[in-house]
């Protein structure tokens, strides 16, 4: 006889007692349905066990109902009182609930000398890994309430990881938070007063909306006079209403003369952003003060996360995953924590069937198909040396000879819109003038003889407003002079005002542009920084930085730029730096003082580097290989080695390492690590990198 919701006690199928509040019964719906879809969802409906999804929705919603629950409780005959807490085992009858008695979930455990599966789909704090993206939007959340800013909103592709930083952020906070966690945002107006009430522990069976909200603000008013905090996170929240959403923003309006006394999160997928662009939230849009994007892991980041969660799970060392093999878990899960866990879930899977420990590309590639319906990531080289470029030639065929016979020149359509914006720019001068002047052409000047200037074609970026070309870099060891073409800002109101007429997007893809050039690379068609990292071989460092460790590292970098006002964040390149100013990339090229930024810099930097030898990434004590011969050589030319080269890396070339650290200002740790690479790289003349400082 088929499973169906009849024959079921809701309070088992969602394994929880009949004395669980709301909270309780969010949070097990939830864990259960994203259970059930990673796992059960074939076989149970196979087996034709009725709908189970459907099942656990109509559990949910009559235990979440008060009026519901309590006429289905007086049907059953369900007294709290003589219902215990529900055992951990899995219910006979309940195909949701998980065990750790389940063989099927442990087929591996022992084999590998884990002590839990370490690539479960559950949310889990433990196994959170803080790559440098999930540590920028944790610290990002918990500073942003502690400032007791009103909306707060961080979005991300499925799978990356959004709710399991929302739990660990849960964790961060301190004790003086009360916090109502909304898992299910499929509610109207009513529903989302009386699931915050109830969350909060307040009365929630009201049909009234002026009650719920009236006994939500005194108890707000209670709880900023015992100087604690209250705190709504809505997940998945590209599934609320309009209205709902509106009706969150009037929630917001609930303050003293001084402060919020509420603070809302929104977690949700990109199409959240959509949702937040219709005309009728503009207000809401506009009241949220942090903003953050959780982006896919790259290759190293997921490497990081892999060999973390082994770690957690206690593998004792049994299982191995080499780069090559991570390398094919990236190629298939694009980057996305889950699904990371499902293919290295079953390639662990696969590789214990197999009776081996090493998981290579081709387990990873037996894991694929067994799981099915995975595409790896495309190879655009060969993509677009098939695909776009006869593509561009016909066009550019086409092009030429219409323009010959048919289209008119542009040349003066150009040259108007160029004096309408000088024209424009003429009539606010009054504004502009005391911020900005615009430096006359100069032709770059080169201490070298006779340059050898590379081919490059200027970025592609919309037409600037001021008519200020973006510099070619001509020779990788000199920097491009600040005093060139450039715009200078002296106040910082101006460089505010420029910035904010950009959006995130805007300012980050103009500011990679100068990262771009000064590595002669063409900005055709690059989106982002991990596109150079797949077609260039580039790797890109993040860093806690000062101007003072930008000059020791000595690469033009990206930096974050936080505008005063709740104006967001935005990106500017710094491309060169000279005693106290420094030159900067946008849209245009500007120079300004180094001070003017020091209250506006979140101190984040991005640089672009090139591992030239290909180093190992473990390079440190006991490694053994002939790049240890490579760095005692390059180590001996800047003098810090001084011993005999070997193949192993000994404690003589430790030394020798930290020495070279501790005159970079490097923490002295003996490990040759990206920061260590990219500064001896800067420092060797047979190498051409781009130089920050000005010689």
């Amino acid at each position: 006889m088929p499973i169906t919701a009849s024959s079921q006690n809701f309070y088992e199928m969602l394994d929880i007692s009949p004395a669980a509040n709301q909270s309780q019964i969010n949070q097990a719906y939830y864990r259960l349905v994203k259970e059930f879809d990673a796992r059960n969802g074939k076989q149970s409906l196979e087996n034709n066990q009725g709908d189970p999804i459907a099942m656990l929705q109509e559990a949910f919603d009559t235990l979440s109902d008060q009026k519901k629950r309590s006429a289905y409780d007086a049907e059953h005959n369900i007294d709290k009182k003589d219902f215990p807490a529900p055992e951990s085992k899995k219910s006979r009858n309940n195909p949701f609930a998980r065990t750790k008695d389940d063989k099927t979930l442990n087929v591996y455990q022992d084999y590998y000398g884990f002590t839990e599966k370490p690539f479960d789909l559950t949310p889990d704090p433990k196994y959170f890994y803080l790559s440098p993206k999930h540590k920028e939007v944790l610290a990002h959340l918990v500073y942003g309430l502690q400032e007791n800013n009103g909306f707060l909103k961080i979005i991300g592709e499925v799978g990356t990881g959004k709710t399991t930083i929302c739990r660990s952020f849960l964790r961060e906070l301190k004790s003086n938070f009360n916090i109502a966690y909304i898992f299910n945002p499929c509610i109207d107006e009513l529903e989302l007063l009386q699931t915050i009430n109830s969350e909060l522990g307040l009365p929630a069976e009201s049909n009234s909306k002026k009650f719920l909200i009236d006994t939500l603000n005194h108890f707000l008013l209670a709880e900023r006079k015992k100087e604690n905090r209250v705190v709504v996170i809505i997940d998945e929240a590209q599934d609320l209403q309009p209205s709902v959403l509106e009706q969150l923003r009037l929630l917001s309006n609930l303050e003293t003369e001084t402060e919020k006394l509420i603070q809302i999160v929104l977690i949700g997928q990109p199409e959240l952003d959509d949702l937040l662009e219709k005309d009728g939230l503009r207000q809401l849009r506009q009241r949220i003060t942090i903003s953050w994007e959780l982006l896919p892991l790259n290759f190293e980041e997921t490497r990081g996360y892999i060999h973390h969660r082994l770690n957690v799970a206690l593998g004792k060392g049994k299982v191995r995953i080499p780069r090559q093999g991570a390398r094919w878990i990236y190629r298939y899960s694009h980057g996305i924590p889950r699904m990371i866990n499902v293919i290295t879930d079953r390639a662990l899977l696969i590789a214990y069937t197999l009776n081996v420990k090493n998981i290579t590309p081709k387990v990873v590639k037996l894991a694929v198909k067994d799981i099915g319906a995975i595409r790896p990531l495309a190879n655009k080289g060969a993509f677009i040396w098939r695909t776009l470029i006869p593509v561009a030639l016909g066009l550019a065929t086409v092009f030429f000879t219409a323009k010959y016979f048919v289209l008119p020149d542009f040349t003066t359509s150009k040259a108007n819109i160029g004096k309408d914006i000088q024209s424009m720019i003429a009539k606010n001068s009054a504004q502009l003038a005391s911020a900005i002047s615009i430096k006359k052409k100069t032709a770059p000047t080169s201490t070298h003889a006779d340059p050898i200037k590379p081919n490059i074609e200027t970025p592609s970026s919309p037409e600037p407003v001021l008519a200020v070309s973006v510099p070619t870099t001509s020779d990788l060891q000199e920097p491009v002079s600040p005093a060139s073409n450039a715009l200078f800002i002296a106040e910082e109101s101006k460089l505010v005002t420029y910035l904010s007429s950009l959006t995130l997007n805007e300012s980050k893809q103009e500011a990679m542009k100068w990262l771009l050039k000064a590595w002669n690379i063409d900005t055709t068609g690059i989106e982002n920084l991990q596109k150079v990292q797949d077609d260039y071989g580039m790797k890109v460092y993040e860093s806690n930085a000062t101007f003072e460790r930008l000059r020791a590292l000595n690469y033009p970098a990206m930096l974050e730029i936080a505008l005063p006002n709740s104006q967001g964040t935005k990106y500017l390149s710094l491309t060169s730096l000279e005693g106290d100013s420094g030159s900067f990339g946008s849209i245009d090229r500007m120079k300004m003082p180094l001070e003017l930024l020091d209250r506006l810099w979140t101190r984040k930097a991005i640089i672009l580097w090139k591992d030239f030898e290909n180093l190992p990434e473990d390079f440190e004590s006991g490694f053994s290989g002939k790049e240890s011969i490579w760095l005692q050589k390059n180590l001996r030319v800047l003098g810090y080695f001084k011993g005999s080269e070997s193949l192993n890396l000994g404690p003589k070339t430790v030394s020798a390492i930290q020495a070279f650290q501790r005159n970079n200002k490097i923490p002295d740790d003996g490990k040759f690590n990206a920061e260590s690479k990219l500064t001896l790289y800067s420092q060797l003349d047979i190498y051409s990198t781009p130089k920050l400082i000005i010689q």
